[in-house]
């Protein structure tokens, strides 16, 4: 019974590891496609344990297949403030998200990872020394309300974000993916 239960957990390991390592491969191949060689924001495929005081490791963080926003749906982006504007059909479709605060988002540019960020609630007591996109209220129901355009904060609350600490969003990555793609505003 002892040699049975062995072979099994043996197996059982095996198969796991596989599957993660298959997992892992189409994350890097999704990330690494055609479609993605200029500007995306995916959402993690998981709400993190804000108790947990590590961060959350960029190249280690499961996505959502389908991306949160892409540089197609994008009208402009205004370099100075990160402030995001897109048509009212993008507005509805990201309206349908469901709750997002305190899920992370990684931008994406030329299919690299560039960093993370989190959700938060526009009335929200928790901090955070990554960028931030806030939406603007949490409904009793969970929903949250997605404003008509996105403005990626360098950090919540705005002054946590210390001058010697480099600014994340300021990446060349992006704003060569932004240029390119004809949306940037400086």
């Amino acid at each position: 019974m002892i040699k049975i239960d062995k072979i099994f957990f043996s197996s059982l390991i095996l198969f796991l590891s596989f599957t993660l390592f298959i997992k892992c491969h189409k994350q890097k191949n999704l990330l690494n496609s055609e479609s993605n060689q200029h500007f995306d924001i995916y959402i993690a495929d998981f709400a993190p344990d804000w108790n947990d005081p590590t961060d959350p490791s960029l190249n280690e963080l499961m996505l959502i297949k389908e991306p949160f926003l892409t540089v197609v749906d994008i009208t402009s982006y205004q370099w100075s403030n990160h402030h995001i504007k897109f048509p009212k059909p993008v507005h509805e479709r990201l309206k349908t998200w469901g709750n997002l605060i305190h899920r992370i988002f990684v931008v994406v540019a030329q299919g690299e990872r560039i960093y993370w960020g989190k959700f938060m609630d526009d009335l929200d007591s928790s901090d955070c020394q990554n960028p931030v996109i806030k939406l603007l209220c949490r409904h009793l129901d969970g929903r949250n309300t997605t404003p008509e355009s996105l403005i990626i904060d360098r950090a919540y609350p705005e002054y946590f974000a210390s001058n010697d600490d480099p600014d994340l969003r300021a990446d060349h990555r992006i704003y060569n993916a932004l240029e390119k793609a004809g949306v940037l505003i400086l």
